[in-house]
């Protein structure tokens, strides 16, 4: 039996109002292969990876699912999030290296420039459908649906939950509820602040700077986010391919969440790569 564990984080708590996810354990029941971490999207917590990691315990991995820095139980910040607070903030709670790093979104984004800025923090990379990096005005705009997000779940939650069910008829109940609390939980003014400054990022050379095995996992390209596609689109979605094998550069016929679109696909995907570039733990 896999064994699950919610650990409070080591940093001071959030206001009770927003604590709806701390960082998350499975052990397997069994001996491990090795020690995996994900890392969710913007808006979200560690709390999207719920079928996620017991999956992988099952499969003999030690399993922790991170809250990013101003998401979840992190306490609020003064400043506005940039990629340096999100990379410092995941890397204090890895407590070494690990085997499998695992980001979707934004925390794709982290995973990437993790591990290209510490060499050995990780022996291989996944990431689900990480965003091109925007420009200004398309920042702007995100910056604007997120406000407008955290002032709705304040206000009229119910109407937020169905919205987040007919965009995505896929999802178990489980995921519509996981993303609305995360909605309500995030830092939304560091968010927004963020998207408006300085978060931002090279996807293609933080791909470069990568020298362990890497796996990109991608929503369609001929739609857009908002239509339900991909957020790694264009010349930067082309030039990330390009620097990858063949079969590290992967699309799945589902949205930009393939963890809660298709998580048996995400999973063997997940595997197959992790059978091929890591040795099972002797």
């Amino acid at each position: 039996m896999v064994r699950r564990h919610d650990h409070a984080p080591p940093w001071p708590t959030c206001q009770p109002a927003y604590c709806v996810s701390v960082n998350q354990h499975w052990e397997p029941a069994g001996t491990g292969r090795g020690r995996a971490v994900l890392l969710h999207g913007m808006m979200s917590t560690a709390a999207t990876w719920w079928r996620i990691g017991p999956a992988l315990a099952e499969r003999g991995w030690v399993v922790d699912a991170l809250d990013l820095p101003g998401h979840g139980d992190w306490p609020r910040s003064e400043r506005p999030l940039d990629l340096d607070m999100l990379v410092d903030g995941v890397a204090g709670q890895l407590g070494g290296p690990v085997d499998l790093l695992v980001g979707h979104s934004l925390g794709g984004a982290t995973a990437v420039a993790l591990a290209g800025r510490r060499p050995g923090v990780a022996r291989a990379v996944v990431l689900e459908d990480p965003p091109s990096g925007l420009g200004g005005a398309a920042r702007a705009t995100l910056a604007d649906g997120v406000e407008a997000d955290a002032r709705l779940v304040r206000r009229d939650r119910s109407r937020l939950v169905r919205r987040e069910r007919e965009a995505n008829p896929t999802w178990a109940t489980e995921d519509v509820e996981h993303s609305v609390d995360g909605i309500a939980a995030a830092d939304w003014q560091a968010m927004a602040a963020g998207l408006r400054g300085e978060l931002a990022w090279d996807l293609p050379a933080m791909v470069a700077a990568v020298r362990v095995p890497l796996l990109v996992m991608a929503a369609p390209g001929d739609r857009g986010l908002e239509a339900g596609g991909s957020a790694l689109q264009g010349p930067v979605r082309e030039a990330v391919r390009a620097q990858l094998p063949p079969d590290r550069f992967v699309v799945l016929d589902g949205g930009h969440c393939l963890h809660r679109d298709l998580p048996d696909r995400w999973l063997a995907m997940v595997g197959e790569f992790a059978d091929a570039v890591l040795a099972p733990a002797p």
